[in-house]
């Protein structure tokens, strides 16, 4: 008779091995979405659901502030996998969320997935394998229902889809948004708690973004919840549509959004710019025109929110994306709105 082998052991690490307790959080969207983590976007029908995911999805393959107030700490490729809106009125809205930044759609890192009948848990292998070739910053799955056959109610059946997204984030630090319905008006004040379907939806956030129309006027409450960061008072969004000119124009504004810092805009475009080259703070002084002292306060500004580093006496370069070891890689790892069901017009 055969002596089975015995079940090798898990692997472990100490726990002061697994990072540094110091280390800012790596932002994806400052304040908003953190590189690599999991979260949902909830909200009732015909509350702009699936049009913010987009505007976060031009704000961090364009490299520009969401909603006017949400710096792109990681800027890159975004993946999009729009399986209930028509893709039609899914590139409106790219367009004209790009416009309205004075970019064109054509120019931004955005791919679409176009073929048909993505399905989780079992197509989580192709969605891992896409995430690999193209490298993404962010992927968007708007909606969540259109996406899988499990039953939403079963905790059980939702791990498998869930904890298959949160591999995938974990292992490629590419961010996954999911975008989901709320069935009832939150219990207790918590807004996850309305989510549609099993408790497990809410748990599973590393972040969760809640959105709910105020009134007639088209106003929208943000609420955000975060695992790892203290979380935001509400925040009220408008979508301004503009289409006087000759191209389409949609953007969201936060009304507590602090007016932009052009200085700190031209900054971080001159340090892009020369990426992977370090520029020296001589030379970032003279391109900026600004005084020594200023120019400092903003370079240990922006090095403490995680956008900088110093490479020596070299200069100052932008932090590179944080690069999961192959300790941390899975198998693959080499790897709505008011608008929502009608074409854009303006309010």
């Amino acid at each position: 008779m055969t002596t089975p082998e015995p079940a090798p052991p898990y692997r472990t690490l100490p726990a002061a091995h697994l990072g540094d307790p110091t280390a800012p959080l790596r932002w994806l969207l400052a304040d908003l979405f953190l590189v690599g983590a999991a979260g949902i976007l909830g909200g009732a029908p015909k509350t702009g659901k699936s049009f913010f995911a987009l505007e976060l999805a031009v704000a961090v393959a364009s490299a520009t502030a969401a909603a006017g107030r949400f710096v792109v700490a990681a800027p890159g490729p975004v993946l999009l996998c729009a399986a209930e809106d028509p893709p039609a009125v899914v590139v409106q809205r790219l367009a004209a969320l790009a416009a309205a930044r004075n970019q064109a759609l054509a120019a931004l890192p955005v791919q679409v997935i176009v073929e048909p009948g993505v399905r989780l848990p079992d197509g989580l292998d192709r969605l891992a394998a896409t995430v690999a070739h193209l490298t993404p910053r962010l992927l968007v799955l708007d909606p969540l229902i259109r996406l899988h056959r499990a039953d939403e109610n079963s905790a059980a059946e939702m791990a498998v889809v869930l904890d298959g997204l949160r591999t995938l984030a974990r292992a490629t630090a590419c961010a996954v948004l999911l975008v989901h319905h709320t069935r009832k008006a939150p219990a207790g004040g918590v807004a996850g708690h309305g989510l549609r379907g099993s408790s497990d939806l809410h748990a599973f956030g590393d972040t969760n973004l809640y959105l709910r129309r105020l009134g007639p006027d088209a106003a929208l409450e943000l609420r955000i919840e975060h695992r790892a960061a203290p979380c935001p008072p509400p925040l009220r969004l408008h979508l301004r549509v503009d289409d006087a000119g000759p191209a389409l124009r949609a953007r969201f504004v936060c009304e507590e959004a602090a007016p932009p810092d052009p200085l700190r805009e031209r900054a971080l475009t001159l340090l892009r710019q020369a990426t992977p080259t370090p520029l020296s703070s001589t030379t970032l002084r003279t391109d900026l025109g600004v005084r020594k002292q200023t120019l400092l306060a903003l370079l240990h500004r922006l090095a403490a929110e995680g956008l900088l580093c110093r490479t020596g006496r070299e200069g100052w370069t932008i932090r590179p994306p944080a690069v999961p070891g192959p300790e941390h890689r899975g198998g693959n790892a080499d790897l709505e709105s008011a608008a929502a069901a009608a074409p854009l017009r303006a309010p």
